[in-house]
Parts: structure tokens; sequence; C-alpha cells
């Protein structure tokens, strides 16, 4: 129903970026890891920067999910005073400040 996306930066010269997300599920994937790959497939597919990254693993590792409930997103607006038709979850972002923000929440 809802999601958000942010970086994992690359930190010492061991480990390697990714993509990190948050995604509210009205009905839980019955097999995580398969959703994972679909969803790490389809990106590779539709963004060739992000599969040239992605390729052996060379500077992009699989995309880290967090699976939640419906509600988290609306917890972190309400908490944020943004609750309403006007305000929406960001999607994607180049800093982790929204992903940290509901993963607090969790």
């Amino acid at each position: 129903t809802n999601f958000t996306a942010a970086p994992v930066y690359f930190g010492d010269s061991k480990s390697k970026g990714a993509h990190e997300w948050v995604i509210e599920f009205k009905k839980m994937p019955s097999d995580r890891e398969q959703f994972i790959q679909i969803l790490d497939s389809s990106l590779r597919e539709i963004n060739s920067d992000y599969d040239a990254k992605r390729y052996k693993d060379m500077a992009l590792t699989a995309p880290k999910i967090h699976f939640v409930e419906v509600g988290i997103f609306e917890k972190w607006l309400r908490g944020k005073g943004k609750l309403g038709g006007q305000n929406k979850v960001p999607r994607l972002s180049n800093t982790r400040e929204y992903l940290e923000e509901v993963l607090k929440l969790i």
C-alpha cells in the first residue's frame, strides 16, 4: 500500500551499497525472498545503471526490505502533523532521513 526507499551508502573499502526499502502490505508475500528477487529483477530490467552496479554484486548488493503491515506510514505522517490528502509518503530519497524515521516506528 505504501513504500519508501533510500540508499545504503558505501562504507569502508570492503562494504558495498544497496537500496533499503520499507514496504507496507495489505497481505504479506508468502515468500519474502522471492519477493526480493522479483523486485531486484524488475529494477535491473528497467534501469541499466542499477543492473550494471548489481552485476555480480560488484557495487550494490540485493535490496534490503523491511516488510511491514498497513498503518506504519499513516503513523509516521501523523507524527509529523502531515496526515491528510495533500501529504504523501516520499517514495525515493537520496538521504536516509525519511527511512530512518519510519524504521524507528517498527
